[in-house]
């Protein structure tokens, strides 16, 4: 069980809690720039396929390794505008069994509330000739991964997370974007952050409970002398993941111009498809 403690910051001088600190900024509808990076373990090696002289090669990898993404996020009247690329890095450079030119998974998100979500990808996955862009407006969109915890940058940024995520008694951090930070250092079941899911069936939300339960979320979170989230770092074990799929995940996220006047716009509606499915901003 995490518990809320409002704390003192360092030099004796309290810094405001970064959910409240948000939230001012939400009311002016101010932005903040993003620079996140995920990186995934699968564990045990994953066999390639055979070639022509049948030999097995494993490689520790799955679809991509690791993305990078970088855009900006608006608070209060919520919208995004995020590109992220994809990434193989582990592969042995004599060993190019496994193309790391992953160019093609290139995917630009603008997320508009009450516009729902635009999604570009740079290989057109799903999008008929003449359209560019995905669009979905479904109000149940994403409601399956809040219910189960999933920490997504609209997650990590909202009152609920942040109060759980600076619950533990901050220590003296280091400087970051130019400010001395105190950083709050905590762990706990994935499922703690799991929040309500209006319209989803019982019984299916069970399952996907069941299956989060076991993982685990540890966090570092610095926080600057007015209370912003200055750096983010989540580690996340997923012990009881399907063969293919991560084992754990590493992401760190810089969060910087707090305060900027961000301005997202959909694309140009010529060039838009309707989507008949909720959109994922990565691949899966």
């Amino acid at each position: 069980m995490l518990v809320i403690i409002l704390t003192a910051g360092c030099g004796g001088q309290a810094a405001p809690p970064s959910a409240e600190a948000v939230a001012r900024q939400a009311e002016d509808s101010a932005g903040v720039r993003i620079a996140k990076l995920v990186r995934l373990d699968y564990g045990a090696a994953m066999p390639t396929p055979p070639g022509e002289d049948d030999l097995v090669v494993p490689v520790d990898i799955g679809e991509y390794d690791e993305s990078r993404t970088t855009g900006v996020m608006r608070l209060g009247a919520d919208a995004s505008d995020l590109t992220t690329t994809f990434h193989r890095t582990n592969v042995p450079g004599e060993l190019k069994l496994v193309p790391d030119d992953l160019s093609s998974m290139t995917t630009r998100v603008i997320s508009i509330d009450g516009s729902g979500t635009y999604e570009h990808r740079a290989d057109r996955r799903d999008v008929p000739a003449g359209k560019t862009w995905l669009h979905h407006s479904g109000s149940g969109c994403g409601t399956l991964e809040r219910a189960v915890g999933s920490l997504d940058l609209r997650a990590i940024l909202s009152p609920e997370v942040l109060r759980k995520l600076t619950a533990p008694a901050p220590s003296p951090g280091e400087v970051i974007d130019g400010v001395g930070t105190v950083v709050h250092a905590g762990s706990a079941a994935q499922s703690e952050f799991s929040g309500p899911a209006p319209g989803v069936d019982p019984a299916t939300l069970e399952v996907l409970r069941e299956r989060f339960r076991s993982v685990e979320v540890s966090w570092r979170l610095w926080a600057g002398p007015d209370g912003l989230p200055r750096r983010l770092r989540l580690e996340e074990a997923m012990p009881a993941a399907e063969e293919g799929m991560p084992r754990t995940s590493v992401t760190e996220i810089d969060f910087t111009g707090w305060g900027s006047d961000v301005t997202v716009v959909p694309p140009p509606a010529e060039q838009v498809h309707e989507a008949g499915s909720c959109l994922a901003p990565e691949p899966r």
